[in-house]
């Protein structure tokens, strides 16, 4: 690991692909029995903590919905509507440059 300075901090730069390369879709994975009727507890959080964790809902936000309750049933409501949950998202690559 390379100390910095204060003074010295690296020059950074965020390379972003502009094509399909950059692109990526994360699928949470369920047994096709799962997102039916009944939702287990253990499905319900991982869709809901991925969900919050994309999403970067910040906890000033999510105490409040926390606190009141219902966030399981509204998520197992969204997983029976769309069949599931996805996130598609765009990857970039940060480079150190060297001088």
């Amino acid at each position: 690991m390379q100390t910095v300075l204060k003074n010295e901090r690296p020059k950074l730069r965020f390379l972003n692909h502009s094509d399909k390369r950059a692109l990526f879709r994360y699928s949470l994975h369920t047994m096709p029995t799962e997102v039916s009727e009944s939702i287990g507890t253990s499905t319900l959080m991982a869709a809901w903590n991925a969900a919050v964790y994309v999403a970067q809902i910040d906890d000033a936000r999510l105490l409040p919905v926390l606190e009141q309750g219902g966030y399981l049933e509204a998520t197992g409501e969204a997983l029976r509507k769309h069949g599931g949950l996805w996130f598609t998202n765009e990857a970039f690559v940060v480079v150190r440059d060297n001088e």
